[in-house]
């Protein structure tokens, strides 16, 4: 991996982890479903702190692609594909990085048809699976950089 390329990941990894303290904050602030549905401040900055928490994955997974000199993908689904085909991340985790970006499609394509719903779900049960991509990231680049 360049040093160019670690260090443009470590900066997404870092702007992820501050969109996931975010998340994680907005969590605390729930008292229930009807609340959270309630609050547009709520599911606004959750929709938001989501949508940019995913396009880091996808950003972090195409700037792999490229450092790997790998076959570029059709789209967002298939980098996430391609990381797995390479073992980079775990087939569980790509299945559901793979839901998490057709949220993120929604949230920037389709946002005014969200499912508010979905959201407080995802938020209140799935933050787990955002914190694994970084894991998982993490241990990879940390073993392409004692590879050198």
């Amino acid at each position: 991996m360049t040093s160019l390329t670690y260090q443009k990941i470590l900066n997404k990894l870092d702007n992820f982890q501050e969109y996931l303290g975010y998340l994680y904050q907005l969590r605390q602030e729930i008292e229930d479903e009807e609340k959270f549905l309630s609050d547009f401040h709520l599911f606004g900055n959750t929709e938001r702190y989501l949508q940019l928490s995913i396009q880091t994955i996808i950003d972090t997974s195409h700037l792999i692609i490229i450092d790997l000199n790998l076959k570029r993908p059709e789209d967002n689904y298939g980098a996430i594909s391609i990381l797995f085909g390479k073992k980079v991340i775990s087939e569980d985790l790509s299945q559901k990085i793979t839901r998490m970006i057709g949220l993120r499609n929604l949230l920037v394509h389709e946002y005014g048809e969200i499912d508010r719903k979905i959201i407080f779900k995802v938020l209140s049960e799935n933050l787990k699976d955002l914190e694994l991509f970084k894991k998982e990231i993490s241990s990879f680049i940390s073993k392409q950089e004692k590879n050198k």
